[in-house]
């Protein structure tokens, strides 16, 4: 049977699936098929920060948040610094002693198992259990192997992301340039001050710059501003060029 929900996670990592929904049943099969564990979850660093991108329960997600919000905790450490990590029991661990107090006291979580995922970009598969001690040899074996699965998977993810990413960014880029192009002809300004309009309008009106340039781009005219703004914007960028 597990043999079988492994495949068609594999065919996930191959083909063109919802690569989110194969996430998430990864760590619902690891509390299935992992001895002891109840739940489980895929932590990742980004932009210095942690944040869950799977996570199988409530418990997952909130004991997850209380390791991102503290900066400490098995998941973090392993993730940041390539090291898998099992916290035997909360109630006697001297390491992160922020997170093992509140794990004791706000948690029914006494074990953690965080296997960091080779490869991937600070990410790792954390495992939990409400019985200190709890991952033996065994579960330990069976979590590499989801671990193993979790890095293609996580790959994938990170890979998208950065695809999505760029595509936005090349996106805001035609849009600025097209906003660009429109405020020279109608204004007769240089390329330069034609960015600046585009600047200071995207400051007065607490707007990113895309979004402004959007605007430009759909109706041909900045959107409008308050009146000083706009005398600066258009007056003074504009003076001695029409």
């Amino acid at each position: 049977m597990m043999a079988t929900e492994f495949a068609d996670l594999a065919a996930a990592i191959q083909g063109d699936g919802d690569n989110g929904a194969a996430l998430q049943r990864l760590v619902e099969l690891a509390v299935k098929h992992i001895p002891g564990c109840i739940s489980a979850s895929i932590t990742s660093i980004r932009h210095g920060k942690g944040v869950s991108i799977a996570t199988s329960d409530a418990v997952a997600t909130s004991i997850d948040a209380l390791q991102h919000q503290l900066g400490q905790g098995p998941c973090v450490e392993s993730a940041t610094h390539a090291a898998n990590c099992l916290l035997f029991d909360v109630e006697h661990e001297s390491r992160w002693p922020l997170f093992v107090a509140a794990a004791s006291r706000d948690t029914p979580v006494r074990c953690v198992l965080a296997i960091r995922l080779a490869g991937s970009e600070q990410s790792a598969l954390n495992l939990y259990a409400t019985e200190p001690a709890a991952f033996d040899d065994d579960a330990i074996a069976a979590a590499t192997v989801f671990a193993a699965h979790a890095t293609g998977l996580v790959a994938l993810s990170q890979s998208e992301d950065q695809r999505q990413h760029l595509a936005t960014a090349l996106q805001s880029s035609r849009q600025i340039g097209t906003a660009m192009g429109i405020l020279m002809a109608h204004h007769k300004v240089t390329e330069e001050q034609a960015f600046t309009m585009l600047r200071t309008a995207s400051q007065h009106l607490h707007r990113k710059l895309r979004d402004v340039a959007a605007v430009v781009a759909e109706t041909g005219a900045l959107p409008d501003l308050p009146p000083l703004a706009r005398d600066v914007t258009v007056t003074g960028v504009g003076s001695g060029t029409a």
